[in-house]
């Protein structure tokens, strides 16, 4: 979502891939030989003229916003949180390269971390994201970042360079006579493109840090919100049992390593020549516009507490083995363990009078050959296992008849070297799995985020004891509250908690 700049930093990725600098010298000479070229009122640079026209970018926009709503689980339905983000974003845009445009921005109901923009004016932020904000001006900062892109129409132009990239690569392919030619250039340039998306991500970032300061926020606070990215993401490969690289930047990622963005997000915000602090920031006004904001799973889908997944709607529940983490998502739960186990849960229907073993073997594996069908039951409920090979994996497939017409299934997966090492392990969350009665769906109440002031005798320890998590209390409670290690709580300042 950022900026990649020019000089040192565009120098040394030239010298890494030199294919990105002949793809460069190449673009320009496309540009100038078609005379299609453009200067961004943004960016002030000079780029290929993008194929699509604005009215065509608000068509796609118009075309992929529904789409985007059934991913990421609809609309948030508080229109007190919706109302305070729509004033924030208008106060940004007013600060932007375009301040007369329209923007639609929406809060989508999910707890994943993101924030994206669509051509046409819509932009994206999800509750999981203002769950980790943690000021009016952090937030200002993911706007002004996603609006800068909207501004330089980074979207056009990843489709206008997808498309030079294959004419290049053609062009080449002729010249020397080898098919095999443009089938290097054409892997070069997922690289080009990689790295220009990068590049896009710095952009944006330092578009973003110019609005905040013409819309007399806090420039900083870019940089802070980039750093509590970082954090987050340590934390959680702490929690899911991996190590986390914090200057790890594969060729093909689409976004650079969160250290050099906040240094160059800082060094940005520097040149704006405004101290830190002394724009606004309005902590205390971001914190209550938040307060009972929905955190984590929605009840709709199902709720992760833990190692345990339980659905109060559905009224089912099942417990993965220690050291497995779960991840829920709209149509299923991912459940990783180490040395690479994975397995998925989900459900399926199954028309009433089919046997369980007959469903798994010829509707659910169709045409995958399996081994050893077994029938057993689980908690009362019929079931079917059997094995096959998906990949590198061995699998075991379990298909659990809930109701005549209703079927959850689990999909099991071990690399070979891990041997019979976790199949006990599994076999327990498989029998884990059983039906909720109606008393402990109407018990299983989602977390939100509440808002609190510190007391004199409170400390980070006892607040993040308050915490409705078994494990990483305190690393929670910090990452939460952008707290660095060491940085001690006042009396009288507000923090957020997770709680039901």
């Amino acid at each position: 979502m950022a900026m990649a700049g020019e000089g040192a930093q565009s120098g040394a990725g030239e010298m890494r891939h030199p294919l990105a600098r002949i793809a460069r010298l190449l673009g320009v000479a496309l540009c100038l030989s078609l005379a299609a070229c453009t200067t961004n009122p943004a960016t002030g640079k000079t780029q290929l003229k993008t194929l699509m026209s604005a009215d065509d970018e608000a068509q796609a926009g118009a075309a992929a916003h529904p789409k985007i709503l059934l991913a990421y689980g609809g609309v948030y339905g508080d229109e007190r949180v919706n109302a305070y983000v729509a004033g924030v974003t208008s106060r940004i845009v007013k600060g932007s390269d375009a301040p007369a445009s329209a923007y639609r921005v929406t809060v989508l109901n999910s707890p994943v971390v993101n924030a994206f923009a669509l051509p046409g004016g819509y932009v994206y932020v999800t509750r999981g994201l203002l769950a980790l904000v943690d000021d009016e001006a952090e937030l200002a900062g993911v706007l002004g970042h996603e609006i800068g892109h909207v501004i330089a129409r980074h979207s056009a132009q990843r489709q206008t360079a997808a498309l030079g990239a294959s004419v290049v690569g053609a062009l080449l392919g002729a010249v020397v006579g080898s098919p095999a030619a443009a089938q290097v250039v054409g892997q070069g340039s997922q690289g080009v493109l990689a790295s220009y998306s990068r590049d896009q991500e710095f952009e944006a970032d330092a578009l973003g840090v110019r609005y905040l300061a013409r819309a007399h926020y806090d420039p900083y606070a870019e940089a802070d919100f980039l750093e509590a990215m970082g954090e987050q993401e340590k934390l959680h490969a702490a929690i899911s049992h991996k190590k986390y690289d914090p200057t790890r930047m594969d060729w093909l990622a689409s976004h650079p390593a969160t250290p050099d963005r906040v240094a160059a997000a800082r060094n940005h915000a520097a040149e704006t020549g405004i101290l830190p602090g002394a724009g606004d920031r309005n902590r205390d006004v971001y914190l209550h516009a938040i307060d009972g904001l929905l955190y984590g799973d929605s009840p709709d889908q199902g709720m992760v507490r833990g190692r345990t997944f339980v659905h109060p709607k559905l009224r089912v529940t099942f417990t993965a083995p220690p050291q497995f983490t779960l991840v829920n998502a709209p149509d299923a739960v991912i459940i990783e363990g180490p040395d690479k186990t994975i397995a998925k849960f989900d459900a399926g229907s199954k028309v009433a009078g089919i046997e369980i073993g007959s469903y798994l073997a010829n509707i659910w594996a169709e045409d995958v050959p399996l081994a050893k069908l077994e029938r057993f039951t689980v908690n009362g409920m019929p079931a079917a296992t059997a094995q096959t090979k998906v990949g590198a994996y061995n699998a075991r497939l379990v298909a659990i008849e809930a109701a005549p017409d209703k079927v959850y299934r689990f999909l099991m997966g071990t690399m070979p070297d891990a041997g019979s090492r976790y199949d006990q392990a599994l076999h327990e969350m498989v029998v884990s799995f059983r039906r909720i009665s109606e008393a402990e769906a109407l018990a299983a109440k989602p977390l939100r985020i509440r808002v609190v002031k510190v007391g004199a005798k409170d400390s980070v320890a006892s607040l993040a004891a308050r915490m409705d998590f078994a494990d990483f209390r305190v690393e929670r409670f910090r990452a939460l509250n952008g707290l660095a290690a060491g940085t001690a709580l006042r009396p009288g300042q507000l923090v957020k908690l997770v709680a039901e």
